[in-house]
């Protein structure tokens, strides 16, 4: 059976970090810096962006530890993990309804998550 979902356009763009448990928070915190800081590429989506991470077992361990946490406080976020055949890249997109790339986009103007180069890739005229 399964549960009714709301549209992804009638679900508020609010994170809840307490929604992760207090035990997670620090594993949380240590994987999305992993995963952030070694993006390799940023690629612009109509709601929201790709990033391509390092094609290697421990990336793809990092994101989904990080997504596994992640979906909790940020129930607005459509998160997609592709991995590429033959060894090539990891995809990690953060995609959602109406406002969440403008979320997503503010979200990196406030931390140090992803390097300049990366941050040029969203504001490529800031």
């Amino acid at each position: 059976m399964s549960i009714p979902q709301a549209p992804e356009e009638h679900i508020p763009i609010a994170c809840t970090p307490n929604a992760i448990p207090a035990e997670q928070q620090e594993e949380w915190r240590t994987a999305g810096k992993a995963v952030y800081a070694a993006v390799e590429e940023v690629a612009d989506l109509p709601n929201g962006f790709r990033f391509r991470l390092p094609a290697n077992a421990q990336m793809l361990m990092a994101a989904a530890r990080y997504i596994s946490t992640e979906h909790l406080c940020c129930p607005f976020l459509h998160f997609t993990l592709d991995v590429a055949p033959n060894n090539g890249p990891i995809w990690l997109a953060l995609t959602g309804g109406p406002g969440v790339k403008d979320y997503i986009s503010s979200l990196f103007a406030s931390t140090d998550l992803l390097n300049v180069e990366m941050m040029q890739a969203i504001y490529p005229h800031g």
